[in-house]
């Protein structure tokens, strides 16, 4: 269990203060507006599955929360419990740096090992062959009407109107 250095009262209202200088903190370290919008649902949601304060969470809590299933039903990916793990783990850092708590009960779980997803897309056989039928030289390029009349290398805008082979 969790040790409380810091006594905030034991309303919403002290922890609702730290959550958001968490969230606000996230945002500028990463810049991203989606990442705090991700880590505050998924924090809100944890916190609200629990009915447990930080200070009062275990390791436990949040192994049941991140293999749990989501609002679809289905049973996270390795990559889901994964990025759960990492919001909790990154805000219980957050409260340590803050000293409001003493450890992170994610420390005693072990992350869920990953392989890489299959690329999406074109495969390199693929962009290969591509590639063959595609001019090597800028001037290749442009005696296939690819490049606007005015002499500037530029492609042009006005595509409509020329005959594409490929």
């Amino acid at each position: 269990m969790t040790t409380t250095l810091t006594n905030f009262t034991h309303t919403a209202t002290g922890w609702q203060r730290a959550f958001y200088a968490f969230l606000a903190e996230k945002e500028q370290r990463s810049g991203s507006r989606r990442t705090v919008e991700g880590y505050s649902r998924m924090l809100q949601d944890f916190f609200g599955r629990s009915g447990k304060q930080p200070d009062n969470v275990t390791s436990q809590d949040i192994f049941v929360y991140a293999h749990s299933p989501g609002l679809s039903g289905k049973q996270p990916s390795a990559i889901t419990i994964g990025a759960r793990i990492a919001c909790i783990s990154s805000f219980f850092r957050f409260l340590i740096r803050m000293d409001i708590v003493l450890s992170n009960p994610c420390d005693k779980l072990q992350r869920p090992q990953t392989s890489p997803s299959t690329p999406r897309g074109l495969s390199g056989d693929q962009v290969h062959q591509l590639l063959k039928v595609v001019p090597d030289s800028p001037l290749g390029f442009k005696r296939q009407g690819n490049y606007s009349n005015t002499g500037d290398d530029r492609p042009s805008a006005n595509r409509g109107n020329r005959n594409e082979s490929w």
